[in-house]
């Protein structure tokens, strides 16, 4: 059966980041992502949303090469970041993933502490060049997270023993202490309860103004209230995109209308 043809509505007003032609993605014999296009504006935030098996987090993976990790994975197509091919040979996806972070669904500190785990990414690459330079990327990367005032004075606890929302937090202070371009966050509020979620989507509305922002989300008020771009995804295939406003209120599609009406997913 021959792939739908997805009609975007009028295309993001920012300048698109990235443009993903055609992405299809083999889990060995299985496809789980046909032919997917779609381009993702920047200084934006972009929701993926779709049922559980869709292909939400496959195709968010595709922006950094995290599915270069698993055996027997296989991508096709074409994804440009600023005209750069992404999957080129000359790219090295270790300094890929720096400029496209990746915040996960489950808070991953490292068993550093929290100064330690700011720290860490600006170290391997090499950005400073002397300890106060260092505490300045720290103490700059803590306060876009949100998180400095909670944290100044016990930079030298373990990551670990905070709570999960400021656990999440951190993770998000480590991802933008390399400067990236894009952040990419899976689920980033699924384990949270709703006060540290709602710190979390104000710190995404804060961030957008810096950063090109992809979330994947199951709950569609937060796609709702924190993403100005939606994305529709199902059984492997992107059926609509558009303004989130537009997508939630007058979808062009049936099956985009009824899984955000509750009828399926």
């Amino acid at each position: 059966m021959a792939a739908p043809v997805v009609t975007p509505s009028a295309g993001p007003a920012q300048p698109v980041k990235i443009t993903a032609r055609d992405v299809s993605v083999f889990y060995g014999d299985k496809q789980a992502l046909h032919e997917v296009s779609l381009d993702i504006p920047d200084k934006t935030v972009t929701a993926f949303i779709g049922p559980s098996g869709c292909g939400k987090s496959t195709f968010l993976r595709t922006m950094n090469r995290m599915n270069d990790t698993i055996p027997g994975c296989k991508v096709s197509g074409k994804i440009d970041m600023d005209g750069q091919d992404i999957n080129a040979k000359s790219i090295d996806p270790v300094l890929l993933r720096a400029q496209v972070g990746m915040v996960f669904q489950k808070p991953n500190p490292f068993p550093k502490s929290i100064y330690e785990n700011v720290a860490y990414g600006p170290k391997i690459h090499g950005l400073t060049t002397s300890k106060s330079e260092l505490d300045g990327i720290v103490e700059a990367s803590l306060k876009r997270a949100g998180l400095w005032d909670e944290v100044a004075d016990r930079l030298h606890s373990s990551g670990s023993g905070l709570s999960g929302g400021q656990q999440q937090r951190l993770v998000i202070a480590r991802a933008i202490a390399v400067e990236p371009e894009v952040i990419l966050m899976d689920e980033p509020c699924s384990a949270l309860d709703p006060i540290a979620t709602a710190k979390i989507e104000e710190l995404i509305d804060e961030l957008r103004e810096r950063y090109c922002i992809v979330i994947v989300t199951h709950s569609m008020a937060q796609a709702a209230r924190v993403s100005q771009r939606t994305a529709f995804f199902h059984m492997g295939r992107l059926v609509e995109t558009g303004d989130t406003e537009e997508i939630f209120t007058n979808p062009r599609e049936r099956r985009t209308l009824d899984y955000i009406t509750g009828r399926f997913g």
